[in-house]
């Protein structure tokens, strides 16, 4: 019955949240910790260009593509982060400790070109630099995710996604010149984690002083949908980077540059004001289209493979355009089951980077296998990657799954509709100006405790103000009073 009864709770507030919402740009930009944004979008750059690109910490014979290196570490610890997650919480909040990682992740970076000068010690020394990446996908992708967890910077975070993708596009057409040093290369890369490790030290003092959202989902149930968008994201980011390795053999930065991914990158742009708006007007139609269409979007990368591998522009593109789709709506959905489920950031985005490494792990491995498969080969992987994909979505972490954590989020409080929803049904029914501030909150999904601290008064009194409140509507729960707002018609 406790299911059932938060399972009909979530579907009205998500019936609410799908009420037509005025969405202002100018209030979503001021609303954003741009140093936040900046610094994590300089992290994420940085992850892409040493994956898709080897050569900054490889530059001596024999070439050795150690991406599994720098994968295989940050799967480990981000393994450690999920099981001691409340530790590594406190650690990654110690600027000394995430200034550390910073330092580890750029010394990785630089030590490319410095291992070319040691020849007796080349191997050892490249292989050091790439567990010395490893660490900062691990730390400082956490610590981030935590940050803005903390500071519930939603938009902050979806912003960063898109910064990472304008930022990404000038530099790989700088790295991928064949006319660019290696001690220039290498230097841009190891600036990236540095300067986004000072951006994270512009924490604003408040972070974490907001008490998280009370929540009536069960916990093995945020546990068990964490697990499931675990699987999704390891399924998906596999066909990812299997498709990825096919096309570019793992080694190059031209998925990134060139005059064909300038098309991409306005197509990204222009999808991301879409993304953005209904992301912030928390819209559960919109997020089930999003979910869709990424699927849509990995389907036909899945069906494009032949023609990927023959150098089809329109292929390449759409592998591009799916992989950022992807890669926004799972950030996105990451926060809100951090924030609407209050679970620890460290275990849900160290989850997260577990399923992302053994993802992009097996897109390694798999392209090896595709390729020796020959033509036929590559058809039946084509096969299996679209009934994976299919799986993934449908099956294992569903639309209906990102409503359901979407309606665990507090109310934003820009949600006009919503406002007069109350103040109207307030009105009519005789709630008191202080009781209708009550009767949002509690509508919002806060405590008591919570209503106490908001408004400085005694817990007795918030209990007395909710007794009155559904004495005046004649209701006895927060499901009835969400009924109410919902029916309760404002006049235009």
């Amino acid at each position: 019955m406790g299911a059932q009864s938060n399972k009909q709770e979530g579907g009205r507030l998500a019936q609410i949240m799908r009420l037509p919402q005025k969405r202002s740009a100018s209030r979503i930009l001021l609303s954003v910790n741009w140093p936040f944004a900046v610094g994590f979008a300089l992290c994420q750059t940085w992850n892409v260009l040493c994956i898709s690109l080897p050569d900054p910490i490889t530059y001596t014979a024999p070439f050795l593509d150690l991406r599994w290196v720098s994968l295989l570490t940050a799967l480990l610890l981000s393994a450690a982060a999920v099981v001691c997650s409340k530790k590594a919480g406190a650690l990654l909040r110690s600027r000394r400790f995430v200034s550390a990682i910073g330092a580890v992740a750029a010394f990785g970076s630089i030590l490319g070109p410095v291992s070319a000068l040691l020849p007796g010690a080349s191997v050892p020394l490249i292989y050091l630099a790439a567990i010395a990446v490893g660490v900062g996908f691990a730390g400082l992708f956490i610590a981030w995710f935590e940050a803005l967890v903390e500071a519930h910077d939603m938009m902050g975070l979806a912003i960063s996604v898109v910064i990472a993708t304008v930022l990404t596009y000038p530099l790989a057409n700088v790295l991928s010149s064949d006319q660019m040093n290696h001690w220039v290369s290498a230097s841009i890369a190891s600036v990236l984690p540095i300067v986004s490790v000072l951006l994270l030290g512009a924490r604003p003092k408040h972070a974490g002083a907001v008490p998280p959202p009370e929540t009536t989902v069960p916990d093995k149930r945020k546990k068990w949908l964490l697990l499931r968008f675990c699987l999704c994201l390891l399924l998906v980011i596999a066909i990812i980077e299997t498709v990825r390795n096919l096309l570019l053999n793992g080694t190059a930065l031209s998925f990134y540059a060139g005059v064909v991914n300038l098309g991409a990158l306005a197509l990204k742009l222009s999808c991301s004001v879409w993304l953005l708006a209904i992301f912030d007007a928390r819209n559960a139609d919109g997020v089930s289209a999003i979910y869709r269409t990424a699927f849509v979007l990995l389907l036909g990368v899945v069906l494009c493979i032949p023609y990927l591998l023959e150098g089809s522009w329109i292929a390449h593109t759409l592998l591009d355009l799916g992989s950022f789709f992807f890669q926004f709506t799972v950030i996105m959905v990451a926060f809100e089951i951090s924030v609407g489920f209050d679970l620890h950031p460290a275990l849900v985005f160290g989850s997260a980077r577990i399923a992302w490494s053994a993802g992009a792990l097996s897109g390694i491995g798999l392209e090896a296998i595709c390729r020796g498969a020959g033509p036929d080969g590559v058809q039946a992987f084509a096969v299996a990657f679209g009934l994976a994909a299919a799986v993934a979505f449908v099956f294992v972490f569903t639309e209906r799954d990102c409503v359901e954590i979407l309606s665990s989020l507090p109310l934003p409080a820009h949600t006009s509709r919503f406002k007069r929803q109350c103040e109207h049904l307030a009105q009519r029914t005789g709630v008191s100006e202080r009781e209708l501030e009550v009767l949002a909150l509690v509508a919002k999904g806060r405590s008591a405790g919570r209503i106490a601290e908001d408004l400085s008064v005694s817990l007795a009194t918030v209990n007395s103000h909710i007794h009155h409140i559904y004495q005046k509507l004649g209701i006895h729960s927060r499901q009835e009073l969400l009924d109410l707002i919902e029916e309760e018609h404002v006049p235009l």
